[in-house]
Formats: structure tokens, C-alpha cells, sequence
């Protein structure tokens, strides 16, 4: 399947919401390839850096592909303070 989902997050992307990201995070990943649009995160926690990177790992694992589309500036912030750098949400280039 071509096509890829877009799983939009919701404002709040912090440890109470978490579980529920990670559940839908999982759900797309095994219909196939999925782009996170996080560019309405609003509030947000560094359990949230810890479920994309989870869901980031496991795509890479399986052979899925999960691409973060847009990040806000809440997001990216969280990212920062976590020290990951954006670039590892980045899909691994071609033959590795």
C-alpha cells in the first residue's frame, strides 16, 4: 500500500495523553506508512519526545516509515530540552 496515513496529534501531548498517542502511533504504523502532524501540540512533556522516538524506533525496526510532518514551536522546544536533535526523526536513507 502507497498510501501513507497522517495521524494528526492532539493539543495536549504530555504524560496523561501519552498512552493513547503511543495506542494510535501503533494502530497507523501496522496499516503502513505514517506522517505525524504535530503542528497543533500545544502542551507538551518530554513523554511525548519518548513515545515518537519509540514509535521512530519501531518503524525503523519493522520496515515501516513514520515521517514527523511539522512540529510546533511547544514540540520542537520539548525536543530541545530533551536534547534530540530533529534530525533523528529523519527515515534512514536509501540502502542502509
Amino acid at each position: 500500500m502507497s498510501d501513507r496515513y497522517t495521524l494528526t496529534l492532539p493539543d495536549d501531548c504530555d504524560i496523561r495523553t501519552a498512552a493513547e498517542i503511543q495506542a494510535r502511533l501503533g494502530a497507523a504504523l501496522a496499516a503502513g506508512p505514517v506522517d505525524v502532524d504535530g503542528e497543533g501540540v500545544v502542551r507538551v512533556d518530554v513523554t511525548f519526545v519518548q513515545v515518537v522516538l519509540a514509535a521512530v524506533g519501531t518503524a525503523r525496526r519493522s520496515g515501516g516509515s513514520l515521517r514527523v510532518t511539522g512540529l510546533s514551536a511547544a514540540a520542537s522546544a520539548a525536543f530541545d530540552r530533551a536534547g534530540v536533535s530533529l534530525s533523528d526523526l529523519a527515515p534512514p536513507l536509501s540502502g542502509h
